[in-house]
């Protein structure tokens, strides 16, 4: 490495005096490279970018991080318009474009590789089209490892209207069906807003994502409180996070490598899960308030099908909780089994009360009282 990492002293004239001096040497650029990416990788993409300029050597570090995070938000203008208006998302999805060209293929001949593409945007106009040629041709030439992909909403989700979520499931089953060489990096998926009623969800997340170890679904559905089962046996997916989403009941058929669960605010009448073969399920979050006409269910039979939770998080946002030994009639009394359990969270409780009775070193139960406001 020339001078190691130091840059070339510049002589800079003095007015025509024929003086000249030289400029102080540039610190930063006398750390090493692997300090220097650690800094930028800290960085959003914008403020790597302009960092570069400050030499000729900090010009080509942008181009040896490992990890690269592409996010369509920062390239908003400052400050950030609120509503996004569609020539605000245009010209930001423009810039993320050309960034992630610049990156994926003109590399000013490095040859270090990209772990991890950390890749956010609005699916407008043909971004997702102009995207997998990009990825595709990176992925092809091992240039790219894994793809962290999400597919965000411009607004609050709830200004989508069901028609406007169910036409946002054709592009992005388009993508996967014209661009399969991309699934075959894309390790964690995020979509917002997002109807499949018409479409096979089953087969896009499950069958074409042969990779996919986490899984971000919010407010999406097959159509309204409708039934969805997942039955993949191949599946590698260890995390599914659920927020806002319509199913009538999620019935997970069989996830053999999920560990981790966490859905929030369901609009099921019923119990929102069901589990049949889960052996690996460790962690489960359950956050909900009532709704009106929500029909109560027991957790020992929501749980039922799994074997090995050992941390669960419970939020009932507010919901009145009742303390005492044994619950009046008009409470509700949730007993439940879970073997090897050793942590449990109870969250926006006004008042809670948990009783655990250690039967053998194997076994715990756990009782808990709390009624709707």
């Amino acid at each position: 490495m020339a001078s190691w990492g130091v840059t070339p002293k510049i002589m800079r004239c003095n007015g025509g005096t024929g003086f000249s001096k030289p400029e102080e040497e540039d610190r930063f650029s006398m750390l090493m490279d692997d300090i220097l990416i650690s800094i930028l990788g800290r960085l959003d993409l914008r403020t790597a970018a302009r960092m570069s300029v400050l030499s000729t050597w900090w010009r080509r570090l942008p181009w040896l991080l490992p990890e690269l995070n592409i996010d369509v938000k920062d390239f908003l203008p400052i400050p950030r318009p609120n509503p996004i208006e569609a020539m605000d998302m245009d010209k930001a999805m423009a810039s993320l474009t050309k960034a992630t060209r610049s990156f994926l293929v003109n590399r000013h001949g490095e040859s270090s590789s990209i772990s991890t593409l950390h890749l956010k945007i609005y699916l407008v106009n043909d971004s997702l089209c102009e995207a997998g040629p990009l990825i595709g041709d990176a992925v092809e030439s091992g240039l790219l490892k894994d793809l962290d992909l999400a597919i965000l909403y411009k607004r609050d989700i709830w200004a989508c209207s069901e028609e406007g979520m169910l036409q946002r499931g054709q592009p992005i089953d388009g993508f996967f069906s014209d661009y399969p060489v991309v699934l075959h990096c894309l390790t964690r998926l995020s979509l917002y807003t997002v109807r499949f009623e018409k479409l096979d969800m089953h087969h896009v997340l499950f069958d074409c994502c042969k990779q996919l170890k986490h899984l971000a679904l919010s407010h999406c559905d097959v159509g309204a409180h409708s039934l969805f089962k997942i039955d993949a046996p191949n599946s590698k997916l260890l995390v599914l996070e659920l927020t806002y989403c319509r199913f009538e009941i999620l019935e997970l058929v069989c996830l053999p490598k999920l560990e981790k669960l966490r859905c929030n605010t369901w609009v099921s009448r019923h119990a929102p899960l069901a589990f049949i073969l889960v052996p690996s399920l460790g962690e489960l979050e359950l956050s909900c308030d009532a709704i009106h006409g929500q029909s109560e269910f027991k957790l020992s039979e929501l749980l039922q099908g799994t074997t090995c939770i050992h941390t669960l998080t419970l939020g009932f946002k507010g919901e009145n909780v009742s303390c005492g030994s044994f619950p009046p009639s008009i409470h509700i009394l949730f007993p439940f089994f879970v073997p090897f359990l050793y942590s449990l969270c109870c969250d926006n409780f006004q008042k809670y009360i948990v009783h655990m009775f250690m039967h053998d070193k194997e076994s715990t139960y756990i009782y808990l009282i709390f009624s709707s406001m």
